[in-house]
């Protein structure tokens, strides 16, 4: 267990990289409605997720993330066969998710979320559908929108801000390539995962801080391929970066288990390069490595 958190840590906290300007764009009718504080933005293309061959895995073993289940419990939305893109996006503390769909009843599906104990929420000419804290609306039929009531309203209502922050998230995404299954940019010094305030790790919490951008992506189409990327407001807070990485993968390497030695071929996945002020990430986890940790989690 210890030496998998290392191995997530490693792979969520790269910072580095490009500026592509060829990259990832969003439809005018998304792009509105993100808040103005935005500093996280991630999406997924569902349906090259759903035939890659780690999610025909994750069926086979019955490990079927629940995070699926629960969105299509919320929204009334099936994902095989109404979706194409998710996004979120986010203050580092609360945000809205986004859903590029296929809806071809609305009414029928408002109904049934009405059915199943959801209220309906006036605001404006829109109908929300939930309750008081949380809820989804529908968009001419081709999106939907979740999360808290409080940004649904604002988002639907066109309220606006300093949009420096969102303005700085929408610039880096165009260095993501448009063919990835999954994403995220973040400006801000916004940390990728919650770390704890002592020990090795705390150390990260200081450098997270001084991160003017990262990017990250996935690709499944073979396996699990990340890459993180990013620029650390200086050369030499990179470098504590770099330095605390490649630190934690000999760690993990050390940690080991004598009777897993297929965890060592995780480590040897993970490449750390800096140049300048900016430090890259790569993490390659084969299919065959896929099937051993699939194999060592429980079955839902």
């Amino acid at each position: 267990m210890r030496a998998a958190g290392v191995m997530l840590c490693l792979i969520l906290a790269g910072c580095g990289g490009g500026k592509q300007k060829s990259g990832r764009t969003l439809d005018a009718s998304i792009e509105k409605l993100i808040p103005p504080d935005t500093v996280v933005l991630g999406g997924v293309s569902v349906q090259p997720v759903l035939k890659s061959p780690l999610y025909a895995r994750l069926l086979a073993e019955q490990k079927e993330p629940e995070q699926l289940r629960e969105f299509e419990r919320a929204t009334g939305l099936d994902l095989k066969r109404d979706l194409s893109e998710v996004y979120f996006a986010s203050n580092g503390k609360s945000g809205l998710m986004f859903a590029r769909a296929a809806i071809k009843d609305q009414a029928a599906l408002e109904q049934a979320l009405e059915s199943k104990g959801a209220s309906r929420i006036v605001s404006g000419r829109y109908n929300l559908f939930g309750n008081q804290a949380q809820a989804v609306v529908f968009l001419e039929g081709k999106l939907a929108v979740a999360g808290p009531v409080d940004l649904l309203k604002a988002a639907l209502a066109g309220e606006t801000g300093d949009t420096a922050k969102k303005q700085a998230v929408l610039y880096h995404l165009g260095s993501i390539p448009p063919d990835v299954h999954a994403w995220a940019v973040s400006v801000g010094g916004f940390a990728p995962m919650p770390l704890p305030q002592t020990g090795n790790l705390a150390n990260l919490n200081r450098i997270f801080a001084s991160l003017e951008s990262a990017t990250m992506t996935l690709d499944l189409s073979d396996g699990a391929n990340l890459a993180a990327a990013g620029t650390c407001t200086d050369e030499k807070t990179a470098k504590q970066l770099h330095d605390t990485l490649r630190g934690l993968i000999g760690f993990g390497r050390l940690s080991t288990p004598a009777d897993k030695p297929e965890m060592l071929r995780l480590f040897d996945g993970i490449e750390v390069a800096i140049a300048g002020a900016r430090v890259n990430v790569n993490a390659v986890v084969p299919m065959d490595m896929v099937d051993y940790f699939l194999k060592q989690s429980p079955r839902r």
